[in-house]
C-alpha cells in the first residue's frame, strides 16, 4: 500500500510539472507571437534599429532556445553524440541558472561564476563539440535558418503590449488632467456665481 501511494504520489508530481512546463510554454508563445496585430514595421530605418536592439534584450532567452533547437534539429540525423552532449551541457547551463534564482545574493554564483564567464564556458564547448564532430556545415546551416527570422521578429514586433506607460507619459497625463480639473471647477464657479452678481446688479436698490 505504501508503494502505491508513493507511485501515485510521484506520478501525481510529474503531471503537475508537465502541466506547469506546458502553461510556461503557452504564456512564453504568446507573448513571443501574441496576434498578428503585434507586428508591424517601424517608421523609419533608426526606429527599426532601436525596436530591434530592445527586442534583442528582451526575447533573447526566446531567441536562444529557438536557434539550439535549430542547432539540435540540424545535428541530430549523423551527430546523435553531439546531440547527447549538448542537451547535457545545456541542462548544466539550466541548473547554474535555477541556482541563480535560489540564491541570488550568492557571492559564489555572483562573483567566482559570473554569468558572463559561465556563458563564455558554455559557447567554448558547444563549439569545440561541433569542430571534434565536424558538424561545422550544421552549425552554419542552422544560423542561416534562424538569424533572418530573429532579425525579422525584432525588427517587426510592436512593444506596445510588452511595456506600460513610462513615467514621464504618466506625469503628463497627471498634469493634464489636474488642469482641466481646475478649468472645469473654475468654470464651475464662474456659472454658479454668474446669476448671483446678474441678480444683485438687475436687483433695485431699496430707497434710503
Amino acid at each position: 500500500m505504501g508503494a502505491a501511494v508513493a507511485i501515485r504520489r510521484a506520478a501525481a508530481s510529474v503531471v503537475d510539472r508537465a502541466c506547469a512546463g506546458a502553461r510556461g510554454f503557452r504564456r512564453a508563445l504568446a507573448r513571443f507571437a501574441p496576434r498578428p496585430s503585434a507586428f508591424g514595421p517601424a517608421a523609419d530605418a533608426e526606429a527599426a534599429a532601436v525596436r530591434a536592439v530592445r527586442n534583442l534584450r528582451t526575447f533573447r532567452f526566446h531567441y536562444a532556445v529557438l536557434q539550439w533547437v535549430l542547432l539540435l534539429a540540424s545535428l541530430a540525423p549523423r551527430h546523435r553524440a553531439s546531440v547527447v552532449f549538448l542537451m547535457a551541457a545545456s541542462k548544466g547551463l539550466l541548473v547554474y541558472g535555477g541556482l541563480l534564482r535560489a540564491f541570488p545574493n550568492s557571492a559564489l554564483l555572483r562573483r567566482i561564476l559570473d554569468r558572463r564567464l559561465v556563458a563564455a564556458v558554455f559557447v567554448a564547448l558547444v563549439l569545440a563539440d561541433i569542430v571534434a564532430a565536424g558538424a561545422v556545415a550544421n552549425l552554419l546551416a542552422a544560423l542561416a535558418a534562424g538569424v533572418p527570422v530573429i532579425v525579422l521578429h525584432a525588427s517587426f514586433r510592436v512593444r506596445d503590449d510588452l511595456e506600460g506607460p513610462s513615467p514621464d507619459a504618466a506625469a503628463e497625463n497627471g498634469k493634464e488632467d489636474e488642469a482641466s480639473a481646475v478649468v472645469e471647477k473654475k468654470e464651475d464657479g464662474d456659472v454658479e456665481a454668474g446669476p448671483t452678481r446678474r441678480s444683485m446688479a438687475a436687483a433695485p436698490r431699496s430707497p434710503k
